[in-house]
């Protein structure tokens, strides 16, 4: 998965949920800081900026375990397996 699929999968959920690219990243990234997660993760992959792999394959399962019931998973967006 690229960054630009990691934000498509934010915005897709976003426009799902009702929540800001912000929360998503807390929850995306919780289990990557102890202090919580990445609020920013989202807002600088929008702003054009990159991000490392652990936290692309991480988000990428979250919203593979987490995806709303309903929603349309991004055509062309890979899904991450769960976890076992």
């Amino acid at each position: 998965m690229t960054a630009a699929e990691l934000l498509a999968l934010a915005r897709a959920y976003s426009d799902a949920t009702g929540l800001a690219l912000t929360t998503i990243g807390q929850r995306a990234c919780a289990s990557t800081r102890k202090t919580g997660g990445n609020d920013k993760l989202f807002v600088r992959l929008a702003a054009g900026h990159g991000c490392n792999s652990v936290s692309i394959e991480r988000a990428g399962r979250w919203f593979t375990e987490n995806w709303p019931e309903g929603a349309e998973w991004p055509e062309g967006v890979p899904r991450p397996e769960p976890v076992q």
